[in-house]
């Protein structure tokens, strides 16, 4: 309860990391996700790369000297982008080829 309230996984970071790892080892196990309508920013490609590693809402912002309502904020608007209601989707899409690109317009970083 305290980790869903807190915005984090619910499930253990590393078992997320190994189930990606096994689906992007198996030959033909992904394809390439359509395009979001609207890309990703520079920022925003940095904070899914994290949650694809399994990395806390807490450990994003440290690493990326950032606040955890920040964090939160950029996630909802890649959650938005990429169509998928929760992180793990996001996770899995963040690992996919030509699923998520960042967007060059310099005014997008946050």
């Amino acid at each position: 309860m305290r980790a869903a309230n807190a915005g984090d996984s619910l499930i253990s970071p590393a078992i997320t990391v190994r189930l990606l790892e096994q689906m992007t080892h198996r030959p033909g196990a992904l394809k390439a996700a359509p395009q979001p309508a609207e890309p990703l920013t520079p920022r925003e490609l940095d904070v899914v790369r994290r949650l694809a590693r399994g990395r806390t809402n807490a450990e994003i912002a440290q690493d990326l000297f950032l606040s955890v309502s920040t964090v939160k904020a950029h996630l909802a608007h890649i959650q938005t982008k990429l169509d998928v209601r929760n992180r793990p989707p996001a996770s899995k899409r963040a690992c996919l080829p030509t699923s998520v690109r960042a967007s060059t317009a310099s005014s997008a970083r946050h």
